[in-house]
């Protein structure tokens, strides 16, 4: 009994020492996880190479001729085959040198709003005396060509569209190509944790900065209104009661908003979510994302709280960029 029970507890520790090795086999097959770490030079290990389709059609092509110099005894039959069958050998070959040796060197990522493109810029180096052409860089939905000459780099740039804020992941990379001839198709990958962040989609008409001031004592006060009226817009959820111009109300026009020359002058405000006046997720961070590209372009001091993320009053691209990220990623999974 103490030897039945000793072997069947060894074997969950077997198949569970092999999982790994197979999760391993499998990540340097495909290169499933972003573990490469760049600068990458391709390495044979990396290079997959398969005959294309067109490939195969001359391949068939040589079998048909071959048969035909059989049957009739052609001589110079036989000399077109083999002649054919290296020139399919030779393409190999070069085929392969064109992908073999490249340095994918750096991934850099454009952030961007949602509904705008996230943009990826691949930096390919050419160490060797070869030039590459017609290479083909490929991620999951989008794709680039480009030539390196000798001792040369170029970056190609890929396009992803987003329509969600959060994290934006390039994915792995496919460099490919069939130079010279198309007969062969050569292939590696390349995954690197790259990815861009995609800011929520400022409100189009958002109302004016947080009516809140922010003093150096840390107690907040009502913000004076400075400048004169420059007009009305129409009323969005969260305007505050005294920016209503209650005499068009009153006169049946409706309700709306009176804008001034500079609203936003004298003092620094406080962005969070409950100011915004909204109860929706999504809008809240919408109208966020808005007021901190109006406080920018106003030169206007803000604070800044959300979740884990408190900024001290101040505006610049440093500013900029924290809150619209924490803006970005809140709520998402890490």
């Amino acid at each position: 009994m103490n030897s039945i029970g000793a072997t069947s507890a060894a074997k969950p520790t077997a198949r569970s020492a092999t999982k790994p090795e197979a999760t391993s086999f499998k990540q340097r097959l495909f290169r499933t996880r972003p573990e490469d770490v760049l600068p990458l030079t391709i390495e044979h290990q990396r290079i997959y190479i398969l005959p294309t389709r067109r490939g195969l059609a001359y391949l068939f092509s040589l079998l048909i001729m071959l048969i035909a110099a059989v049957n009739y005894a052609l001589s110079l039959g036989y000399a077109l085959c083999f002649l054919l069958t290296g020139l399919f050998a030779a393409s190999l070959l070069h085929t392969y040198r064109n992908v073999a040796g490249i340095t994918c060197e750096k991934i850099s990522s454009k952030d961007s709003f949602a509904g705008e493109s996230a943009e990826f810029s691949i930096k390919v180096k050419n160490q060797s005396r070869l030039d590459r052409i017609g290479l083909t860089i490929k991620a999951t939905d989008t794709s680039g060509v480009i030539d390196v000459q000798t001792e040369n780099t170029e970056n190609v740039v890929l396009i992803k569209a987003t329509t969600e804020r959060g994290v934006r992941k390039l994915g792995r990379l496919t460099i490919t190509s069939t130079y010279p001839l198309g007969l062969w198709r050569c292939w590696c990958y390349v995954h690197g944790n790259a990815e861009a962040i995609v800011y929520p989609k400022p409100e189009s008409t958002p109302p004016p900065l947080p009516a809140l001031s922010v003093e150096s004592a840390g107690e907040q006060s009502r913000l004076s209104t400075q400048g004169d009226i420059s007009g009305l817009r129409e009323y969005n959820p969260g305007d505050t009661l005294s920016s209503i111009a209650w005499k068009a109300a009153a006169r049946g026009q409706g309700l709306f908003v009176k804008t001034f020359d500079d609203e936003s002058s004298g003092g620094k405000t406080h962005f969070d979510l409950r100011s915004t006046g909204l109860h929706d997720l999504e809008q809240q961070l919408s109208r966020m994302a808005a007021w901190v590209l109006l406080a920018e372009k106003s030169r206007t001091e803000y604070s800044f709280e959300l979740a884990d993320t408190r900024l001290e009053p101040g505006f610049g691209s440093a500013q900029k960029r924290r809150a619209l990220v924490a803006l970005a990623k809140y709520g998402q999974p890490s």
